[in-house]
């Protein structure tokens, strides 16, 4: 009965449109006690993670206007401007973007900010020279159709040769089969997630996660996105992959 509740748990992810999964997530993180968790000052004052300084450092970009998309309670807010960078941060949490630039102005560190949903960036051609999406959260985007058009929306927002850096969660242990079967089952039953992919997944029932296990699957989404992976960083230990990549010409 425990392993049947466990199962019935997993089609949950099934059953909600992609609209409804980042809705989802949304509460999950507008909850005051989340707003709060990450406004902790230990987890401010931590800075980049070691993963995250070296993408920083393999990137072509490493000065102008940053976008960050996720921002957070400003962790990496407040360690990217202390690089140098001017730092937009974006949020679908109007409560994260308060706390932010509250959070860096008590560490003397300005930062704008913008309430949109990431997939849905809607910012001006070429305003920004690097882009930012870390915490594992490309992962948080579901359907690969929707992750490639944020691509688009990134790549146009930022200046010819800009550069995205970008974090997604990685996972070769694959659903099993018949779990991935079923899932579309579900999805088709009910009118639901019918661009589910194996490695969707609610983490913790608390928010939609897509765990990657192919990395030309992945290279395929930044390149389609009009993408150019300059660095990968991939840990089956961790769990976690990142890349620097950089805008493609339009000619190319």
């Amino acid at each position: 009965m425990i392993r049947l509740g466990r199962l019935l748990q997993t089609l949950a992810v099934a059953v909600m449109r992609p609209d409804d999964l980042i809705e989802f997530s949304r509460r999950f993180y507008a909850d005051p006690a989340s707003v709060k968790g990450w406004s902790r000052s230990d987890i401010l004052d931590e800075g980049l993670a070691p993963e995250e300084k070296d993408l920083l450092e393999r990137s072509p970009v490493r000065s102008g206007r940053l976008l960050l998309l996720g921002v957070g309670g400003g962790r990496e807010a407040i360690a990217l401007a202390r690089e140098g960078f001017q730092v937009t941060g974006m949020d679908f949490v109007a409560g994260m973007i308060e706390s932010a630039k509250a959070n860096a102005a008590r560490r003397g560190i300005s930062i704008s900010g913008l309430v949109q949903e990431i997939s849905r960036l809607d910012v001006p051609d070429g305003s920004h020279d690097l882009a930012w999406l870390s915490a594992r959260m490309y992962s948080s985007i579901p359907t690969r159709r929707r992750r490639t058009e944020m691509l688009r929306r990134i790549a146009r927002a930022l200046r010819s040769g800009g550069c995205f850096i970008c974090q997604f969660h990685w996972e070769p242990r694959r659903q099993p089969p018949w779990l991935c079967r079923m899932h579309r089952a579900v999805a088709r039953l009910t009118l639901g997630h019918l661009e589910f992919e194996p490695g969707d997944a609610l983490l913790f029932g608390n928010e939609f996660l897509h765990a990657f296990a192919d990395r030309a699957l992945v290279n395929e989404e930044f390149s389609e996105g009009g993408f150019t992976a300059l660095h990968w960083i991939v840990s089956d230990e961790n769990q976690s992959g990142g890349a620097v990549l950089q805008k493609k010409d339009r000619e190319a």
